[in-house]
Order: structure tokens, then sequence, then C-alpha cells
């Protein structure tokens, strides 16, 4: 028995109907799936620049902090010791200098601050009022002081200083500056973030204001020229 030709040809085109609906809706499947990948990538890559324009603010938030404290740091002098010298100690770790409140208006004598690197990598700047009793002013423990974390999960902080070496010789940076006659006349911060971490910090170069100028003439208790 013979099919009719027409019957055979709704049949083929039905047929081929069907291919047709069965490869489109797999081509819809593949378009779906990289649409949502595409999705998923850019809402990926939205969050890391979130977080690096978050990590960027952090950065800058803490450059600024810490310019703003050196630039204006006072040579107060020490009269304590065989030889006048200023409140200024640095090491490559530590830095300790003393400079105005950060608040102008502030009716309150110098501050005390002191930038360290914790053993859980913070970046801390730890202050307290030179006029605050019964606290450690210059020794290791920071009880009484109040501690800001600039940065969190730093693995390594490095400051250098610019100037003459204590032994004489060409101008160079150095690793120390510990209870000299004058400043330094740059001061050179380095911090080091884990290798995933996007955030990057530049160089911070600072110039204190004093560089070139000194409070030993100064007696204890005089001030050191305007406290502003």
């Amino acid at each position: 028995m013979r099919v009719p030709a027409s019957s055979a040809s709704r049949a083929g085109a039905s047929g081929f109907t069907l291919i047709e609906l069965l490869v489109a809706l797999a081509l819809m499947g593949m378009a779906a799936s990289l649409l949502l990948a595409g999705l998923r990538m850019a809402g990926l890559v939205t969050l890391r620049e979130r977080a690096s324009n978050a990590g960027l603010d952090q950065v800058i938030a803490a450059q600024r902090i810490l310019r703003t404290g050196i630039t204006r740091l006072r040579p107060v002098a020490r009269f304590d010791t065989s030889r006048p010298i200023l409140e200024f100690r640095g090491d490559d770790g530590v830095l300790s200098f003393v400079a105005p409140p950060f608040d102008r208006d502030a009716p309150d004598a110098l501050q005390r601050f002191r930038l360290t690197r914790t053993a859980t990598g913070d970046l801390v700047l730890h202050t307290v009022s030179t006029r605050k009793a019964g606290v450690d002013q210059r020794g290791y423990d920071l009880t009484g002081w109040t501690s800001t974390t600039l940065l969190r999960g730093i693995t390594r902080l490095s400051i250098n200083y610019r100037g003459v070496p204590e032994s004489g010789g060409d101008r160079a940076w150095l690793n120390r500056w510990w209870d000299r006659t004058s400043p330094p006349e740059l001061i050179r911060i380095h911090v080091e973030f884990a290798p995933a971490d996007p955030r990057q910090w530049p160089d911070l170069l600072i110039r204190p204001q004093v560089a070139t100028s000194t409070c030993l003439g100064d007696r204890p208790g005089g001030g050191c020229g305007a406290e502003r």
C-alpha cells in the first residue's frame, strides 16, 4: 500500500519542524546559560571594583592622616639627658613624634603619636596628650593611649628617614632616627599587603615643616613656637 505523496510531505514537514524546535530550544538554553554566566561575571567584577574602590579610599584616608600629623610635628627638646635631644624616635617599624592635635581648635596640649604595626597586621596610630598623667609617655606600655586603626591586613611596615648619618657623611635613607638634635629631612613610609589583596600603597614621602629648625633653645614647659 502506497502512502499518498501529500501525506508523506506533511509528515516530513512536521518532522522537520520538530527538529527545528528542538534545536531552537537547545540554542535558547545555551544562550540563557551564557547570559547567566555573563551576569555572574559582571556581578563579580562589580564587587571587585567596589572592594578595590573601598580599599583605595582606606589607603587615601590613612595617608592623609599620617601626612597631616607628621608634617606638623614639633621638634620639642628634652633636657633630662646629657645633651638636648628631640622628642622624636623612629626605626624601621615604629615612629614616635610630638605634634598638635588633629583638631586645630582643640584647647589641649601637644599630642604624642606612635605609629606601629600589630602582630595581627593592623596599622595603628596611638595618641596621648603630653599633659596626661599616669601613662608611660616614652616607653612601650600603651595603656592609657588612644589607638586608631588606620588599615587592617598589612603584611609589612617599613619606615625610613632621610638625613645625615650620626657618624657623618653624605645624606642617605636610614632605617633609624633616634635621640637626635634635629628631625629628619624626609620620612618615607612603605606598607605592603598580601599578594591577593587588591590594595596598593604608594610610598608616602613626608617633609616635616620644621625639618630645618629646632626648639633646642626652649626650656622645659616653654613650648615650641606657636602650638597651632
